[in-house]
């Protein structure tokens, strides 16, 4: 019998918080949301409401079949023909955000770091290390997380204070005049949306050591990431200004360039760099992982392992073919629409369904998760 990998809720935590963060951590959409002014971290911080509203159904189902993944639970719901469509439309969600991450990412390292480089060097450099830490299995990127996530953590926390000289908070003042009630709950919810890494937690949930406290692992990492997100708001619009932060395309990395400390330690972004690697190969890899175990699960086929490589071809080849075309991170949009779409269907319209099928037939599935 193949042995399940068991994680703790540690270890899971961490990853939801760094994978929440990961694209705030880049570019910050935030800042483009209503009410797009010195308002934002109001929305940010309201967020946290819609979310927990947002991810009702799919944390009742996983509490109620926590020995399943929601690939497999989902195929309990509609049945084994249905059930394999909506697990291949979860698959598909893993490997679309998995295309736009890896697009992302690609674009900044071309435009800041490597201009000179190909796309094809970048993005295989990049995504070969994503396949290899997601080849080796969920432990060794849950032990990563342990490492790799506090110093990530600890750069966010650290920079808006070295930083401090470069801000100016009167750019938020006076809260609220600019702004109106509808204004910031559209932001809020626009946010919201944005908390796809749900479904990694749903897909986690066997593996966990302690699966009683899904509930608190998830409320953590909200909770967590929703204020770190707020720190790189604020950091970012107090030292750029509000319209620069607005429209500049990597408004963090901008305010982390300004840092000089003491006039003699500069090039202090270096670190900022490091960080923002490290954090999107952790996201880039688990992605990659559970792109590769949901499609094994679908295809009822206990290795995943033998999908991983097809699947890093797949997400390469697309995140080059989207990023030549068009620039992801300048042109978001419909880009980010569709993204929005697709979270909303997959984190609250199926999982209702779902759960007003579960609730009708409670009977029928009452001994599901005692098998």
């Amino acid at each position: 019998m193949r042995r399940i990998e068991k994680v703790s809720s540690y270890q899971i935590t961490l990853l939801i918080i760094v994978y929440k963060l990961v694209v705030t951590f880049s570019y910050i959409p935030a800042l483009d949301s209503p009410p797009g002014n010195q308002d934002v971290w109001i929305a940010v911080l309201l967020s946290i409401l819609y979310v927990i509203l947002l991810c009702v159904p799919i944390l009742f189902l996983s509490n109620r079949f926590n020995n399943y993944t929601i690939i497999e639970y989902m195929e309990l719901m509609f049945g084994k023909f249905f059930g394999k469509i909506v697990g291949l439309f979860y698959s598909g969600v893993f490997v679309i955000f998995s295309i736009a991450f890896v697009s992302i990412l690609v674009e900044i390292l071309d435009s800041i770091f490597f201009p000179e480089v190909p796309t094809i060097v970048t993005a295989s450099m990049m995504i070969a290390s994503c396949a290899y830490i997601a080849y080796k299995g969920l432990e060794p990127i849950a032990r990563g997380a342990e490492i790799f996530v506090p110093f990530i953590l600890s750069v966010i926390l650290i920079f808006p204070i070295l930083g401090f000289k470069n801000m100016d908070f009167s750019v938020f003042l006076p809260i609220l005049k600019d702004s109106s009630f509808v204004q910031i709950n559209k932001g809020a919810m626009y946010f919201a949306l944005r908390f796809s890494d749900i479904l990694i937690l749903a897909m986690i949930v066997p593996n966990l050591e302690k699966r009683n406290e899904l509930n608190k692992i998830f409320l953590k990492s909200l909770f967590y990431s929703t204020l770190f997100v707020v720190v790189i708001v604020v950091a970012s619009q107090a030292a750029l200004g509000i319209e620069q932060a607005k429209h500049s395309n990597f408004p963090f990395f901008s305010f982390a360039r300004l840092i000089n400390i003491f006039d003699f330690i500069q090039r202090i972004e270096s670190i900022f760099v490091i960080a923002w690697i490290t954090s999107n190969i952790g996201k880039l890899s688990g992605y990659l992982y559970f792109s590769a175990k949901s499609f094994s699960q679908v295809m009822n086929k206990e290795d995943n392992k033998k999908f991983i490589v097809p699947m890093t071809l797949i997400i390469m080849f697309a995140s080059i073919f989207f990023k030549n075309r068009r620039s992801v991170v300048g042109t978001r949009q419909p880009i980010q629409n569709i993204l929005l779409i697709t979270t909303l269907i997959a984190v609250l319209v199926v999982p209702l369904i779902a759960l007003v099928i579960y609730l009708l037939r409670r009977k029928h599935f009452q001994n599901a998760n005692n098998k």
